[in-house]
């Protein structure tokens, strides 16, 4: 799902309109109760089979069922569909249970407290749950309040297709060095690399190599967002384990290529050795033959980490991992070989000028990768709305 936050001035209308309507701020403002009797509204719009003014006790459990409700609010409906069972009530109007919505503070899903704090903020939020509030607020164009992702910009085709370009940027000793590893089974791999740029063009560039190699898309998944922060690695594995069971595991891996994302900046050698022995090992091992890869990347950014000096000392991590190393600072060779594929995709010419450009470009970024990518923008002249994208993988 995409999420979207606010723009400045999206904010300002935003809170214009939630003054307007009186809306407070807190978690016991009313944007969540008209908000989630709007979403509620709307589900049973979206239900075919069900009258517009009243319904079955049994339809509204299919309601529930789909999961509608945040969960606490789910044990709460189930607690009143008992009752009114219990009572040998099998009809309930629309109208009668917005009351019971307001009454008993049900919320429908994605509208919480969090998210309200988070829209009002101009922080990224669901886009469903971005328009939801939009609704209630009275702004009928949610789009005239929000930073538009990717897909919603005017020129988004022409950006996407620079992305793609870029991901065939060269880092061929990477390359080599990750497919060499491979054909071992190794598949754990470090990069330790304090430009958030540079680290990010590579892997994008590792992924589409690795779709190119094994004919399978990659599926890249954060072991570092919110749920997965700070936990210890027995956590971090029964997390894990809930989110994808083997057999979700499996099934995943022969559709697609896998591949962990874990920044481990906060982790000293036992930990990361822990890592290796009690989360690592085991998932390799589940993983079938004739199927998607499994990969992790171990992402740090600074070079004074308590493992820094020691993991190739230690039998079960070189066992393990394999280090790729920073690709930049580039060169114009690099720069050179990749613009014509970009050109071609952006269906624009260089008239053989490819090396002069590079060059050119190169001078202009003074070795910084950040400024680099942005010339390269600039060149092609591609909008850098969604510039941020190179900042963090995935």
């Amino acid at each position: 799902m995409v999420k979207i936050p606010a723009s400045k001035e999206g904010i300002e209308k935003i809170n214009q309109c939630r003054e307007d309507k009186r809306w407070t701020k807190d978690e016991n403002s009313e944007a969540m109760i008209i908000t989630s009797q709007q979403q509620f509204r709307q589900a049973v719009a979206g239900e075919k089979k069900l009258p517009i003014e009243d319904f079955t006790i049994e339809q509204l459990e299919s309601l529930v069922k789909k999961k509608i409700f945040t969960p606490d609010s789910t044990n709460q409906v189930w607690e009143y569909i008992n009752r009114l069972k219990s009572k040998n009530t099998l009809r309930i109007t629309i109208e009668r249970f917005l009351q019971v919505i307001e009454s008993k503070e049900i919320h429908t899903k994605g509208i919480t407290y969090r998210n309200w704090q988070k829209f009002l903020q101009g922080k990224e939020i669901e886009q469903d749950v971005f328009i939801a509030f939009c609704e209630a607020l009275g702004i009928e164009d949610w789009k005239s309040v929000a930073v538009l992702p990717l897909i919603y910009t005017k020129d988004s085709t022409k950006q996407t297709r620079l992305v793609e370009g870029l991901s065939l940027f060269n880092h061929q000793r990477q390359i080599d060095l990750l497919l060499s590893n491979l054909a071992n089974q190794k598949r754990a791999f470090l990069i330790a690399n304090p430009c958030h740029y540079s680290r990010t063009w590579m892997l994008k560039r590792l992924e589409t190599e690795i779709s190119v190699t094994m004919c399978l898309k990659c599926k890249p998944i954060s072991l570092t967002g919110s749920q997965y922060s700070s936990l210890r690695i027995g956590e971090l594995k029964n997390r894990f384990h809930t989110e994808y069971c083997q057999a979700k595991l499996v099934k995943t891996l022969k559709q697609e290529n896998l591949l962990f994302i874990l920044d481990i900046d906060t982790y000293d050698l036992e930990r990361l050795e822990q890592l290796i022995i009690e989360f690592w090992q085991p998932l390799v091992s589940q993983v079938p033959k004739n199927a998607g890869m499994l990969l992790m990347f171990l992402l740090a950014s600074h070079c004074n980490n308590d493992w820094q000096e020691k993991w190739h000392k230690s039998s079960t991590l070189s066992e393990h991992i394999t280090e790729l190393p920073p690709a930049n600072p580039f060169e114009a060779n690099d720069v050179a070989q990749v613009l014509p594929r970009i050109a071609l995709k952006l269906g624009q010419q260089l008239l053989g000028q490819e090396v002069t450009i590079a060059n050119c470009l190169i001078n202009k970024s003074q070795g910084e990768t950040e400024k680099l990518l942005l010339e390269i923008y600039r060149y092609f002249e591609c909008r850098t709305t969604e510039f941020s994208l190179w900042q963090r993988y995935p």
